[in-house]
């Protein structure tokens, strides 16, 4: 390329190399620039990482004690004892047929239990059925809801066992039928302090 003569040539170089100087300088900024970008973003975000994880550290005498609690009010007596589902389903109807029978109810169907998993637990159901008198069927119920471990009732259904218009003899009530399904959660696994306790021999001491 020819530039022309005298002062103009040299102001057209002038600015050529600028510009090649403007080229240079963002060719050698701009990847500085995304990479000062991308790490303050991976400052940013441990710097939240360690605030939260601080926050959390501050909480942590907070959440020794509520664990404390939990234990000390024996969380394990509100499930079901066994951990095998076969022996917590029979547990399960061993907890709830002297129940009925207890309150003056008269047991009709009984079904086996059935498991299935919910958030870390098993969820057992007992579908079960039974006759009783109005008052009969109140105290039953009550039994169950109040009872520990913890059992739910579940789909209950009420059924008049007399035709409509019926009139009972003086100081009898005609029974109604209750087709009901209770639920109880157990653990899947024994607890570490049981298992530790029960795999200890017998009287061994720590030296």
């Amino acid at each position: 390329m020819i530039l022309p003569a005298a002062s103009k040539g040299r102001w057209i170089a002038l600015a050529l190399a600028l510009l090649a100087l403007s080229l240079l300088a963002v060719a050698i900024a701009w990847p500085a620039y995304v990479l000062h970008q991308r790490y303050d973003k991976v400052i940013v975000d441990a710097e939240e990482k360690i605030e939260r994880y601080q926050k959390l550290a501050s909480l942590r005498a907070e959440h020794q004690r509520a664990l404390e609690v939990v234990k000390a009010r024996e969380s394990s007596r509100f499930y079901l004892k066994n951990v095998i589902p076969t022996a917590a389903g029979a547990e399960l109807t061993d907890l709830v047929r002297p129940m009925i029978e207890s309150n003056g109810s008269r047991l009709t169907s009984i079904q086996p239990a059935t498991v299935k998993e919910d958030a870390g637990f098993r969820v057992y159901s007992l579908n079960i059925g039974f006759n009783g008198t109005p008052a009969n069927v109140q105290k039953t119920l009550f039994a169950i809801e109040t009872a520990l471990p913890y059992l739910f009732v579940e789909n209950l259904t009420l059924r008049a066992t007399v035709p409509r218009g019926f009139k009972p003899q003086p100081n009898q009530e005609p029974e109604v039928s209750v087709q009901l399904e209770v639920q109880a959660y157990g653990a899947k696994a024994a607890p570490r302090n049981a298992t530790a306790a029960a795999g200890s021999p017998a009287g061994a001491t720590r030296s």
